[in-house]
């Protein structure tokens, strides 16, 4: 009987240090395995490249609206335009201007100016927006979403600003955050070539005017470069993951908000 519960004393400790063992393989692989990011590359002429590392985990559908933009070609021969103190600014066309970001630039589907083409936005991926899961810090290096500050010039227009981004970004180039944190969609960071853009940053003349009729955004005050650094083709690679397309809203159209305002002031 004695030798009959030893062997069964045994067999329930080499049970238990195979438990062991494999749950000890499993949290070390665990411990141990690398998050493959997508990651997007920009290639910037009379610079070099700049990698950015994607963060689909605080920021999914910013991630996926860029990702989707960049392999339209969203981004080819986009300019690097200004900065202020925080931040470099990347996204417009190479005369420093603002192009639509229309429907048809994210989905197959869609034929260009048709009547089913819109200019789009995403909703803002940040915990002001009620996005909790944003808690990636504006900090050095980091890509940000820009969007528009409507607010600023009337108090009621928070939601439309918070869900007016697109296709328009920005850089940290300090760890002064400015508040930014929590009120716009950090989604990426710059893995490799930061020396470019403090090259960009820090010795490309600034014009000594800004363009007029500039858009309120994340920055009141942006410096433009008196010439544009140019991206000649950015590129990106999800590792195989098929991320799909965004998720869209109609852009809120500004002008016509104040033109409606005004005709309706006027005629009460």
């Amino acid at each position: 009987m004695k030798k009959l519960q030893f062997v069964i004393w045994i067999i329930i400790m080499v049970a238990i240090l195979a438990l062991i063992g494999v749950y000890g393989y499993f949290t070390y692989l665990r411990i141990t395995s690398t998050v493959q990011h997508p990651e997007a590359t920009f290639e910037i002429e009379n610079y070099g490249k700049v990698v950015v590392e994607l963060y689909p985990e605080y920021a999914p559908n910013t991630v996926t609206n860029f990702i989707k933009l960049v392999e339209k070609g969203y981004y080819n021969n986009k300019v690097f335009y200004g900065k202020d103190e925080i931040c470099m600014y990347l996204g417009r066309n190479s005369t420093g201007e603002i192009e639509e970001t229309k429907l048809s630039l994210i989905s197959d589907e869609v034929e260009p100016d048709s009547e089913s083409d819109y200019e789009y936005a995403i909703k803002g991926e940040f915990v002001a927006n009620g996005f909790e899961q944003n808690t990636l810090r504006h900090e050095k290096g980091i890509l940000t979403l820009i969007r528009n500050d409507y607010s600023q010039l009337i108090n009621s227009l928070t939601d439309e600003s918070y869900n007016s981004g697109s296709s328009q970004l920005a850089i940290m180039m300090s760890d002064d955050s400015r508040n930014l944190n929590g009120a716009y969609a950090a989604f990426g960071r710059v893995k490799e070539g930061m020396d470019v853009l403090e090259k960009i940053y820090n010795e490309t003349e600034i014009k000594q005017e800004s363009a007029e009729g500039e858009e309120a955004n994340v920055a009141d005050n942006i410096s433009q470069f008196a010439t544009y650094p140019v991206i000649t083709s950015a590129t990106v690679d999800t590792h195989g993951i098929d991320f799909g397309d965004p998720e869209v809203i109609e852009a809120f159209d500004y002008e016509s908000y104040m033109y409606n305002l005004m005709n309706s002031t006027y005629s009460n």
